[in-house]
């Protein structure tokens, strides 16, 4: 199984999916759990690189591709075989929101490159937690060259939109606290798998 935390950055997606990684240990499950840019060798070099340097947006959309492409490859599917769940701390619905919502690179080629770079992969389920950008910002403590609120409006607008159209994402509220949240992510997960 394959779960996927979507998010801007403040909505405690990281939070969730470490909690998740450690309930379904507890539970006797076997779990990898995976960040986006990363991951991999190469890809925590390109994440560096993405969180470090300002960047053409076709130049960042190929390094984040890149990055994932090396994490699917290399760690996501030979895990998925050998009956791990998967949990990913971003995931597709992040490179439409941020590079096509956000940086404003045409939704089809995201989606060509997205399905490129994952070999078809898709989750089997997706949280979104959502949020407003004034809320996560201020949550956040270590700032990235992402944080500009009109940029990070869109981006959340983005996610929204994608939530409607993309099969199986839930939506959750992230501003309730993270237990509460952690309770909806069980409730949801429990209706596809024995947790």
């Amino acid at each position: 199984m394959l779960i996927a935390f979507e998010g801007i950055d403040g909505s405690g997606k990281t939070t969730q999916a470490g909690l998740l990684e450690d309930y379904l240990r507890k539970k006797g499950f076997k779990v990898r759990l995976f960040r986006e840019p990363g991951g991999t060798k190469v890809g925590e070099e390109l994440r560096r690189v993405l969180l470090s340097h300002e960047l053409d947006p076709r130049t960042e959309l190929l390094l984040f591709e890149a990055s994932r492409s090396e994490l699917v490859s290399r760690e996501v599917i030979p895990a998925l075989r050998e009956g791990y769940i998967v949990i990913l701390d971003r995931f597709l619905l992040s490179t439409l929101a941020y590079q096509g919502y956000g940086r404003g690179i045409e939704l089809e080629l995201v989606e060509r490159l997205n399905e490129f770079s994952a070999r078809g992969l898709e989750p089997d389920i997706t949280f979104l937690l959502d949020i407003p950008v004034g809320e996560a910002l201020s949550r956040i403590k270590k700032r990235d060259r992402f944080e500009d609120v009109s940029f990070l409006e869109r981006v959340r607008e983005g996610f929204l939109r994608l939530a409607g159209e993309k099969k199986n994402v839930v939506v959750l509220d992230a501003t309730k606290s993270k237990q509460e949240v952690f309770s909806e992510v069980l409730a949801h997960l429990g209706r596809i798998l024995r947790v």
